[in-house]
C-alpha cells in the first residue's frame, strides 16, 4: 500500500517536472498536472497540499539522485584535480542524460523557491562533492567566498556545456568539450 502511494506521488512529480520544464512554474496550473498525470485534482492535493510542496518534493527527489551520480567514482580519484574533473564530467553527463530534470533544477535554482532553503540544504545530499568543492575553493582564487557563490561560479560553465551538448543534436565532440571546459575552469580557479 505504501509502495502504491510512493509510486503515485513520484508519477505526479515526474509529470509536474516535465510540465514545469515546458511551461514554467507559474504557467503550469495544478489542474493540468493532475490531468496529465491521470489523477483527479483532489488526489493531487492529497499528496501535495500546495503547488510549492510539489515543486519542493520534485527538487529534493531529483537532487538526491543527481548528487549520487555526480559524486560517483570521486573517491577512486587521488588528486583534487582528478576529483574535480570526475565531478565535472559526472555533472555534465547527468544533465545531458536527464535534460528535463536538469532544466527543472536550473529553473528551481533561479526561482524564489531556492531562497526559502537554507544554504546547507542545497548541497546536503552530496557530502563527497561538498568536501571536494570546499577543499578546492580553499586553494583557489575563490578562497573566502561563501560556498553558494563559489558553487554558482563553477556551475555556470557546466550549464553552458550541458546546454551546448543537448542542443547540438550530436554534432559536438562531447568528451573534448567536457575536457577542454574543465581545463579552462581549473586553470582559472587554481592557476595550474
Amino acid at each position: 500500500m505504501a509502495e502504491d502511494r510512493n509510486d503515485k506521488k513520484t508519477a505526479i512529480a515526474a509529470t509536474a517536472v516535465r510540465l514545469f520544464t515546458e511551461r514554467g512554474f507559474h504557467g503550469t496550473p495544478t489542474s493540468l498536472i493532475a490531468r496529465e498525470a491521470g489523477v483527479s485534482n483532489g488526489t493531487l492535493f492529497h499528496y501535495f497540499p500546495t503547488k510549492e510542496e510539489l515543486i519542493n518534493f520534485a527538487y529534493y527527489e531529483i537532487k538526491s539522485r543527481m548528487a549520487g551520480e555526480i559524486g560517483g567514482g570521486v573517491e577512486e580519484e587521488r588528486t583534487d584535480r582528478e576529483k574535480m574533473w570526475r565531478m565535472w564530467r559526472n555533472a555534465i553527463l547527468w544533465g545531458v542524460d536527464h535534460p528535463d530534470e536538469y532544466l527543472f533544477v536550473q529553473q528551481f535554482c533561479s526561482s524564489p523557491f531556492i531562497r526559502k532553503l537554507p544554504p546547507e540544504e542545497i548541497l546536503k545530499n552530496a557530502p563527497a562533492a561538498f568536501e571536494v568543492l570546499a577543499g578546492t575553493i580553499e586553494k583557489s582564487c575563490l578562497k573566502g567566498m561563501p560556498i553558494e557563490v563559489a558553487f554558482s561560479v563553477i556551475c555556470s560553465p557546466i550549464d553552458a556545456v550541458v546546454r551546448s551538448i543537448v542542443n547540438s543534436d550530436g554534432d559536438l565532440d562531447r568528451d573534448r568539450l567536457i575536457d577542454t571546459s574543465f581545463g579552462i575552469v581549473w586553470r582559472g580557479l587554481t592557476g595550474e
